[in-house]
């Protein structure tokens, strides 16, 4: 009996681990689409990223936006101290011509945060929607 529960034990482990395992198919998601080839956004797009203050933050900075542009999908990532690769997904809205968002370097949960230390560069990937075309930025941004 104590070798079946074992065996049970063993086989219940490799199941959960298996379903926890990320997908080939979910590191490949980006906001870019792969496949299609677009065009780049406008000139008059200005895009920057500082570190807040403390350091625990990047601030995102989107001025000189078209006003056909009703929203944008971004992708902001980096890698850590330790190379391990960390991102943020995300869509906003566009006001005014100009858009900013603060992002977390690191990982928060129920009002506790957990900043990721090292970060000297990001990649920003933005992709620009109007309801008749999408336009994108890509840039490599130190810090």
């Amino acid at each position: 009996m104590g070798v079946g529960v074992l065996v049970l034990v063993i086989v219940g482990f490799l199941v959960l681990m298996n379903q926890n395992k990320p997908t080939d198919e979910a590191n490949s998601e980006s906001v870019l689409p792969q496949s299609e080839k677009m065009e780049m956004v406008e000139s008059s797009v200005k895009v920057a990223v500082k570190r807040s203050i403390d350091g625990k933050k990047a601030i995102l900075n989107i001025s000189g936006i078209p006003s056909k542009y009703e929203d944008i999908d971004y992708e902001f990532t980096y890698d850590t101290k330790g190379g391990v690769p960390r991102g943020v997904l995300g869509v906003l809205e566009v006001a005014n011509g100009a858009v900013e968002k603060e992002i977390v370097l690191g990982s928060c949960s129920t009002n506790v945060c957990t900043y990721d230390e090292g970060v000297e560069k990001v990649t920003v990937n933005l992709k620009f929607n109007s309801p008749s075309e999408s336009r994108v930025f890509e840039k490599q941004i130190s810090l």
